[in-house]
């Protein structure tokens, strides 16, 4: 899960890239394919809370696909935008991005056996959340524990 800021209400760039009707989007990096698929949860004007599968796993993957569709990690110093990100630091005192892994699926290198690690919400992922999307809880509550 992860919190964004709705491209609409910014003007944002970034590197060329291709996004498919249904939320997929391909950025080639170096000659390097990647895939990430960005699913809308919930949007409240400003800010949309996303839910990303990836197919490949490249360095800032996640947050590099974001940015390049107009919607950067709220509190990424890096990819996001730092008017949001000093927003974000004075209003609900994060500093840090809001990104997070709720499930990890990882082959054994040595055995091949699925791996499957999952990970609770932090509470001040939770308290964002909440605002942007205050039925989330009970639509999917798995997201939230």
């Amino acid at each position: 899960m992860r919190v964004v800021p709705d491209h609409r209400n910014n003007a944002y760039g970034g590197r060329k890239s291709k996004v498919s009707n249904s939320g997929s989007m391909s950025l080639s990096q170096m000659g390097r394919r990647a895939l990430s698929r960005v699913d809308t949860l919930a949007f409240d004007g400003k800010l949309s809370v996303v839910q990303v599968n990836i197919e490949t796993g490249r360095t800032h993957q996640i947050r590099v696909h974001l940015q390049d569709r107009r919607t950067p990690i709220y509190g990424d110093d890096v990819y996001g935008l730092p008017d949001w990100n000093k927003r974000l630091s004075k209003t609900r005192n994060v500093n840090r991005p809001l990104l997070h892994a709720h499930r990890l699926e990882i082959d054994h290198p040595t055995t091949g056996e699925r791996m499957v690690f999952t990970a609770p919400l932090a509470d001040d992922m939770i308290q964002t959340a909440d605002t942007i999307w205050p039925d989330g809880r009970l639509e999917q509550p798995n997201l939230f524990q």
